[in-house]
C-alpha cells in the first residue's frame, strides 16, 4: 500500500498537466495573459517531470514520504530555475553566436 501511495503522489502533478492545459485553453482559468497563459504549462510540465524522477530517486535511497516530497519539490524548483537561467543566457548569446542579415549584396552583420 505504501508503494502505491508513493507512486501516486509522485506522478500526481504530471497527471494534472493535461487537465491544467485544458482548463487554460478553454479559459476556465484566466491568468491575465490571454492565449499566452498556455506558456505557464511548460514550466509546470518540466517541474512535474523533475519532481517525479527525483521522487523515485529519493524513494530508492530510503527517504520517508515526507522527506521525499519536500526534497523533490525543491529539486524541481531548482531544475526550473536553472533551466530558465540557461535559456535566458542562451537567448542573450544568440543561438548561432552572431546574428546575420541577408541583403542583396550577400551576408551582412546586423
Amino acid at each position: 500500500m505504501d508503494n502505491i501511495l508513493r507512486v501516486a503522489v509522485s506522478l500526481f502533478p504530471l497527471a494534472l498537466t493535461p487537465v491544467f492545459g485544458y482548463l487554460l485553453a478553454e479559459d476556465h482559468i484566466k491568468l491575465g495573459g490571454g492565449e499566452k497563459d498556455i506558456v505557464v504549462l511548460l514550466p509546470w510540465l518540466w517541474w512535474s517531470l523533475v519532481f517525479a524522477v527525483s521522487s523515485f530517486i529519493f524513494w530508492r535511497r530510503g527517504h520517508s514520504l515526507g522527506a521525499t516530497l519536500w526534497r523533490s519539490a525543491l529539486v524541481g524548483l531548482a531544475g526550473v530555475a536553472i533551466t530558465g537561467v540557461v535559456l535566458a543566457l542562451l537567448g542573450q548569446l544568440g543561438v548561432a553566436g552572431r546574428f546575420y542579415l541577408v541583403s542583396s549584396a550577400g551576408w551582412a552583420a546586423a
